[in-house]
């Protein structure tokens, strides 16, 4: 994984708008209404209160513009205006504007008080994008945009929503609100960030929106090139909920990964809730490839209560979830990831740079993902692809009580459960559930060291005498053959692990699952009564153990089960 082409970058020349805009109007003279040019400039009002301004398709932009009986006519008068804190810019719903819309550093800036784009009357005013994004927030913040439907018509050429800073103080510009909004056929739908050093967005609230047919992703936030020895991020505080993010299909020309659905690069603090991504990814055929959800260059991101299914691509990866290059301290868990082309939970760092580290994979299940291909696993761990003898690519990243099945792939592939390899330091795998249902294999550890990797009190199941773990090089028909062999699964000399049928009520993909809000529904992956894994988890040391299991049962104090379901009798 590297940055998603596309999100950075490409920006327009910046003009005050002080300088007098140009606008088609029809002039009234004393011999007649008469076809001409007026330039209107950029103004402010002498009142001190907070004003709405609206703008209907049917509008003059001669108008004062502020009531819905004088509204403006186009998206070039409001961006002509100067928005004050709490100013109010409402488009008439149901009625198609071209144009930009442009809010930049001589408007709003306050976020107590935010100017809001947002809509009137019946339904939601829909923009149409053009050579330029419809909407752009352009170095400040304090601004909502809102109840809007952005139309790219399939172009792809330009981001739906932009939002810039590249102002050269490195100064994170407060206070950006996204919610219900509508966003297809343009480069990315929502593209939010910086190319400027430590320069971005703090207290970012993206809720609620659809994202799709889109080409390079739904919602991407971005940065600076990654530094290790001195990360900055560029953007904090930025929190994604409520999102759908479907159909963003890639560009099957590039050479890097494009066709995602949401990803979150360049953040210092961040959150991923109740949001969903499916069938991104068709036509894109690098050989890095899009992920449904996922995080890169990100330190303490949590992507939680999510589903990713049905992700695809024709060169690499198509993915469920992602914590990828260069993230630290951040958490992925009770999320469902099933019929992806890649894995369901990918890990993924740079070797030897040790800035991928310390995040947690918990409370996860992963069904029939890696479907297209045998080198991912339903979980992929891999430190950098860099051969062995290295160290350093993925540092103490701790993942436990996850549930992970893997079927057959298409095409008679046979994927493995779980695939470990290169550079990796004190990864640890605990009281998780790996099935394969099919063929393949339930574990493959590729130029692993000493300490790269440590699993203890796993169940390893194979529904086929096939299913084998492969180490090194070197086929494990039993459990206890690998733990003799490897002191895998050995604790305090004790031997641990599983290899029995967990007897979970029927882990297959659950098809019916198909939003965020009904992942805790997939109960195929409940425990049957009187199952072996019911009490057989180690104790967790040195990790939080959380308070609830994926569906949101809470934990018994005086037992642990494996995987990512705990009983109970209710």
């Amino acid at each position: 994984m590297t940055l998603p082409a596309g999100v950075a970058v490409e920006r327009s020349p910046r003009v005050s708008r002080r300088v007098v805009t140009p606008l088609i109007v029809l002039m009234l003279t004393a011999l007649g209404a008469v076809a001409g040019v007026v330039f209107i400039a950029r103004s402010t009002s002498l009142s001190s209160t907070q004003r709405t301004y609206y703008v209907s398709a049917h509008g003059d932009d001669r108008a004062d513009g502020r009531s819905t009986a004088r509204p403006w006519r186009t998206l070039d008068r409001i961006s002509a205006q100067i928005l004050r804190p709490g100013d109010r810019v409402l488009l008439a719903g149901g009625e198609l504007f071209a144009g930009q819309l442009r809010v930049d550093s001589e408007d709003a800036g306050d976020r107590e008080q935010p100017v809001v784009i947002a809509s009137y009357g019946s339904g939601q005013a829909i923009l149409e994008v053009s050579n330029q994004p419809v909407v752009e927030v352009y170095n400040t913040g304090g601004v909502t945009i809102q109840d809007l439907v952005v139309d790219g018509r399939s172009s792809g050429s330009v981001d739906g929503i932009s939002v810039y800073n590249d102002l050269p103080e490195r100064r994170r510009l407060v206070g950006v609100t996204i919610e219900r909004v509508d966003v297809s056929g343009c480069k990315n739908g929502l593209a939010i960030g910086s190319a400027a050093h430590a320069s971005g967005f703090d207290d970012v609230s993206v809720r609620d929106s659809s994202f799709h047919d889109n080409l390079i992703a739904g919602l991407a936030t971005y940065g600076p090139d990654f530094d290790a020895d001195a990360p900055v991020y560029a953007n904090s505080n930025v929190n994604v909920s409520g999102v759908t993010a479907y159909r963003n299909t890639g560009d099957p020309t590039a050479v890097v990964n494009t066709g995602n659905g949401i990803v979150l690069g360049s953040v210092e603090t961040g959150r991923v809730d109740r949001s969903t991504a499916y069938g991104n990814g068709t036509r894109s055929s690098a050989q890095e490839g899009p992920i449904g959800i996922w995080t890169y260059d990100s330190t303490g991101v949590v992507i939680e209560n999510n589903l990713s299914y049905g992700n695809r691509s024709s060169g690499a990866d198509g993915g469920g979830f992602g914590l990828d290059l260069n993230v630290s301290d951040s958490v992925l868990q009770y999320n469902l990831s099933y019929d992806n082309d890649g894995s369901g939970l990918l890990l993924y760092g740079v070797a030897s740079n040790r800035a991928h580290a310390r995040n947690v994979v918990r409370f996860n299940i992963s069904s029939n993902d890696s479907r297209r291909g045998e080198f991912h696993g339903g979980i992929s761990v891999l430190g950098g692809l860099a051969g062995g003898a290295q160290s350093g690519g993925i540092v103490g990243d701790q993942i436990y009580q996850n549930t992970v099945v893997m079927a057959s792939g298409v095409d008679g592939f046979l994927p493995p459960v779980v695939r470990i390899s290169d550079a990796l330091d004190g990864v640890v795998f605990r009281n998780n559930i790996f099935i394969s249902l099919g063929a393949g294999p339930l574990l493959i550890s590729v130029n692993s060291t000493d300490k790269g990797a440590m699993l203890w009190g796993n169940n390893y199941f194979g529904a086929s005498d096939q299913s084998k773990i492969v180490w090194e090089g070197t086929e494990f028909e039993s459990l206890s053959g690998w733990r003799a062999a490897t002191g895998q699964e050995i604790l305090v000399e004790e031997s641990v692990g599983s290899d029995v049928d967990p007897e979970l009520m029927d882990p297959v993909s659950p098809t019916d699952v198909t939003a965020a809000d009904q992942i805790t529904s997939a109960v195929g992956f409940l425990f049957r009564p009187g199952s072996p894994m019911i009490g057989a988890g180690l104790p967790l040391a040195g990790m939080d153990p959380g308070t609830l299991d994926y569906f949101g049962v809470p934990l018994a104090a005086n037992r642990i089960d494996n995987g990512a379901s705990h009983f109970s009798e209710e």
